[in-house]
């Protein structure tokens, strides 16, 4: 793991919910690979495959004629930079020679699959994704890796709850097959029986409860929030690693994405994904 303090001096500060703060994250990116020794970039790329497993997600359920919020523009299949493969070698992913293995293993394990929607997808990557990371990752993105897979699982959790779905659905909308998987659905608990095992459980519960159920971009603001306080606790004693360039850049991408939102379109997207939820819950 090396030491980049002329790399991390040198990028721009990072400002949460600052609609007027900017950042060229595809030129920020670009210029942190180019700094990053290559065992060091490999480990980088981890971060941007969060964008290209989106893409791979949207690319298959189009192709399946599933809705897909990817996608604003039925005419135009979109593609979410910044990303290690393009949208023309996403879009032919069958042929792509240098896939990493959690998606190569992805699409060998579902040539047949019937996809129900395109979170199954998505959490099926997901999950292989966060396996891969957990089992090769140095120790920041391990724990990285284990934080997210649970927080997203509880944050999913607790939303199926107060639609009231019951355990079966809310089962279809986790990541993974571990021992958190049936706290989740199967405990009546307020905190799933997990408040001994996952200390900082009660501050996901508290932080959803509190939020404002009417933004449509709540989920999202609750994740930011949690992953920036797990951010902090991992990098609190470091300074100019390879750990606090991820941080960096993890912050930098939700600060992308909450700064540069369309409240209007935001709505539309709540209304139509809330409306699917529904259906698919009452044909269960």
């Amino acid at each position: 793991m090396g030491a980049y303090y002329y790399l991390i001096s040198g990028l721009p500060e990072v400002k949460l919910s600052d609609s007027k703060a900017k950042y060229d994250i595809n030129e920020i990116t670009q210029s942190i690979l180019s700094g990053l020794s290559s065992k060091d970039a490999k480990l980088f790329n981890y971060f941007i495959y969060q964008n290209d497993n989106k893409n791979l997600a949207n690319t298959i359920a189009l192709s399946k004629g599933l809705f897909s919020p990817y996608n604003t523009n039925h005419l135009v299949i979109s593609h979410i930079e910044p990303s290690v493969f393009s949208k023309e070698e996403i879009q032919k992913y069958a042929h792509i020679s240098n896939l990493p293995n959690y998606m190569a293993k992805f699409l060998e394990d579902n040539k047949n699959t019937e996809w129900e929607n395109i979170r199954q997808i998505e959490n099926s990557i997901l999950n292989l994704y966060y396996e891969e990371m957990i089992k090769y990752g140095n120790a920041f993105i391990r724990e990285y890796a284990l934080f997210m897979r649970n927080l997203k699982n509880i944050l999913a959790a607790l939303n199926g709850r107060a639609l009231g779905f019951s355990a079966d659905a809310i089962a279809k909308e986790l990541i993974g097959d571990y021992p958190l998987i049936n706290a989740l659905t199967k405990s009546t608990a307020a905190d799933f029986g997990l408040g001994k095992e996952i200390p900082y459980i009660n501050n996901i519960i508290e932080t959803f409860n509190s939020s404002d159920k009417a933004d449509p971009y709540n989920m999202e603001n609750i994740e930011c929030s949690l992953v920036n306080e797990f951010l902090e606790r991992a990098t609190s004693i470091k300074s100019f690693t390879t750990d606090n360039l991820f941080a960096y850049y993890v912050n930098l991408t939700y600060a992308v994405s909450i700064n540069g939102r369309n409240e209007e379109e935001g709505k539309k997207h709540l209304e139509t994904l809330v409306n699917s939820l529904k259906s698919e819950a009452a044909a269960m």
